[in-house]
């Protein structure tokens, strides 16, 4: 029995220290073949689901499930569209596909399309995550048009952010035509600025989304529509520019209006009531002899402008949450263009194409995170029309407006909408009070912008973070400069270097230059009003030095 223990000690002393029954340390032996090296893997995985049902009795849209739309299909037949996509996306860096033999399609059952397309988009979305993905590529062929709808649903898309546009379908005629190519590429370079974190790979990825912008944007100048391919190029193109103009690089906001707005005057011609463009008859000048009458007259057709295309639509129905998206993603590029001065004179347009979106949203579905985006947007154009032509009514009609989406939303649920919302507020106060030629009220802004930066993420929004610390300093700075506060000025030094850094972050190398002049010119003012301070000291104080001047 004695043997048996000692047996048993032995065994369990092998196993804790290592040793065999012997007392040698026992060596783990590998071959050469059970070595590999590992590859380091791709930081970004993106999912790619069926674009057409294997089973005849699944193609229909009404069999998709609510929970999300998905309908399963059988693994042996292949998705030819979605090995194009595949193929067509292969040589992005970085990145890497993964197959999901799902089929995704709006249920048709829901009354609000919006929520139809949301649920959708969401499932697809939970799908990709289960395959270690942060993005899903989906839609379907759609027999009607004879195109192919292409969605994009990522995190970021799915925010309250960009829930405007989470309905945006990009259409395609030829799916391996190069341009159709190009768009999905830019599709998924777009998203990777998104996923991007810190300065150095937000810049590595804004720049490879940029060299693709660039090889469409002189085709865009020239007046090329992409009809060859389908207006899915334009909308990618334009996609693409609104990613960009949220980091602060709004180069190519113009162009991408330019090449979206055909389809905008198209959207709205169709939803109006009556025919839009009338033939006005012009007397035509005279070519003949002296003294000869001429009988004929000249037709001109007078082209309507946007403004009175939105204008002439009663019925909201006619604008469905595809069209929509596309509409807003029009007014998105519109404000920013306002924002860097670009397009000057589109502030009516912005201002009737966000009031309309406003209405749509209330009157036909659509959620209150939406329409309280749609109001935010209206007011970004009334500050920036006012700022333009220095109206201060419009400006505290922004005040009005940006007061009213945040009462409609929770700064939990929203946070970056909420940030955007109250940063809104600030400025809109600070812009009547300049125009007004009066004190900014910093005991009323301050608390906004402090609110603002509070509950919105610097890691996840560094851009919306660095723009509302950058307004924060320059308010800072204003007041301080004007009182004569070194404290003031000294708050506003810190801001500005803070919103350096999250600018940085952001890879917004513009807004990053700007943040470091600010920060010199505190720093300059800060000296000034030391030397200012030391000089009274030494005199006596500031009446005494008056006296002593005058």
């Amino acid at each position: 029995m004695a043997g048996f223990w000692s047996v048993v000690g032995l065994a369990i002393k092998s196993l804790f220290a290592g040793q065999d029954a012997n007392g040698h340390t026992g060596d783990v032996v590998t071959s050469d073949s059970d070595v590999t090296t590992s590859e380091p893997e791709p930081s970004y995985r993106y999912a790619i689901a069926r674009f057409s049902s294997a089973n005849p009795a699944n193609a229909n849209l009404a069999n998709a499930s609510a929970a999300g739309g998905a309908t399963p299909t059988s693994p042996e037949q292949p998705d030819a569209i979605a090995n194009i996509l595949s193929r067509s996306l292969a040589s992005i860096p970085d990145s890497q596909v993964v197959l999901v033999n799902q089929f995704f399609a709006p249920n048709p059952d829901v009354a609000d399309p919006f929520q139809a397309i949301r649920e959708t988009k969401l499932g697809a979305l939970n799908v990709a995550h289960q395959r270690d993905a942060q993005a899903m590529f989906w839609g379907r062929q759609n027999d009607a048009t004879g195109q192919l709808e292409v969605h994009l649903i990522s995190d970021e898309l799915a925010s309250s952010l960009y829930g405007l546009i989470m309905p945006l379908t990009h259409c395609f005629k030829l799916p391996e035509h190069h341009d159709t190519t190009e768009a999905l590429r830019i599709l998924l370079s777009a998203e990777l600025v998104h996923q991007a974190r810190g300065g150095e790979m937000r810049s590595q990825q804004m720049a490879r989304l940029t060299s693709h912008l660039e090889d469409l944007l002189e085709r865009i100048q020239k007046g090329d529509t992409f009809d060859a391919a389908g207006p899915g190029v334009a909308t990618a193109y334009a996609f693409a520019a609104y990613v960009l103009a949220e980091t602060g690089d709004r180069k190519y906001c113009a162009t991408a209006m330019r090449v979206i707005e055909p389809q905008i005057r198209q959207i709205l011609k169709a939803a109006g009531d009556q025919p839009v463009e009338k033939a006005v008859e012009k007397a035509a000048a005279p070519s003949g002899l002296l003294g000869e009458k001429l009988h004929h007259k000249e037709v001109v057709v007078k082209e309507t402008s946007t403004e009175e295309l939105i204008a002439g639509i009663s019925d909201f129905d006619k604008v469905d949450c595809q069209k929509t998206a596309i509409l807003a993603l029009y007014g998105g590029l519109v404000n920013w263009s306002l924002v860097s001065n670009m397009q000057a004179s589109t502030g009516t347009l912005a201002i009737a194409l966000w009031k309309f979106l406003v209405r749509r949203f209330e009157l036909t579905g659509g959620s209150a995170a939406d329409c309280a985006t749609a109001i935010c947007r209206v007011g970004e154009a009334l500050v920036a029309h006012a700022k333009e032509t220095e109206n201060a009514k419009l400006a505290d009609s922004g005040v009005v407006q940006f007061r009213r989406a945040i009462g409609m939303i929770s700064n939990r649920s929203h946070a970056a909408l909420y940030a955007i919302a109250a940063y809104g507020l600030a400025e809109s106060i600070v812009a009547s009070a300049l125009i007004n030629d009066v004190h900014i009220p910093d005991e009323q802004v301050i608390p906004v912008y402090q609110a603002s930066l509070k509950v919105c993420a610097r890691r996840d929004q560094p851009y919306i973070w660095g723009r509302t610390m950058f307004a924060l300093a320059s308010v800072q700075l204003m007041n301080g400069s004007q009182g004569k506060d070194a404290k003031m000025t000294g708050l506003a030094r810190v801001s500005f270097s803070q919103a350096y850094e999250a600018f940085t972050d952001a890879g917004a190398k513009g807004a990053a230059r700007a943040a470091s002049g600010g920060y010199t010119r505190a720093e300059n003012m800060l000296s000034q009003l030391s030397h200012r301070k030391a000089v009274m000291d030494a005199t006596g104080g500031e009446n005494n030095q008056e006296s002593s001047g005058s």
